[in-house]
């Protein structure tokens, strides 16, 4: 059901490899950022590992790491006394790889052409994500024709 003063949100995805439009009811709207939920937990995630890898780069992170490797070894094999082998260590391939890379041309894509008209009538009926109440499309910015 279409209600008459329903105001939408015109709104992209932020997540990395997305950019999707989507829209969101003006009683809906908290802030969102993403089109679902999948978006957003992948950007999380990708944002707790950046933030690793910079803590990971420090020198607080890495004397951690290394006394937890220490202890970890200490706990697992204890003093390590023997020597190593005598025999000498084959550095050839034991098999075939078992995958073959074949290079191949990229293809060249042609960009959608679609006019004014058919972008306009694709956005005539909108639907909020979060409510699914659906409302009109309104042009604020008319073409004179």
């Amino acid at each position: 059901m279409e209600e008459a003063g329903l105001a939408f949100r015109q709104l992209f995805c932020r997540a990395m490899d997305c950019g999707v439009m989507f829209f969101i009811c003006h009683s809906c709207y908290r802030g969102q950022a993403y089109c679902s939920d999948g978006c957003r937990q992948k950007t999380r995630r990708e944002q707790l590992r950046q933030a690793n890898r910079r803590y990971q780069q420090t020198t607080e992170a890495r004397d951690d790491h290394r006394d937890r490797q220490r202890g970890y070894r200490e706990r697992r094999f204890g003093r390590v006394t023997d020597q190593s082998s005598t025999n000498g260590c084959g550095w050839g391939r034991i098999s075939q790889p078992l995958v073959t890379w074949e290079s191949k041309s990229p293809t060249t894509e042609k960009p959608d052409d679609l006019s004014k008209r058919t972008w306009r009538e694709s956005f005539r009926r909108i639907c909020c994500i979060i409510c699914g109440r659906w409302g009109r499309f309104i042009d604020v910015f008319p073409q004179r024709e």
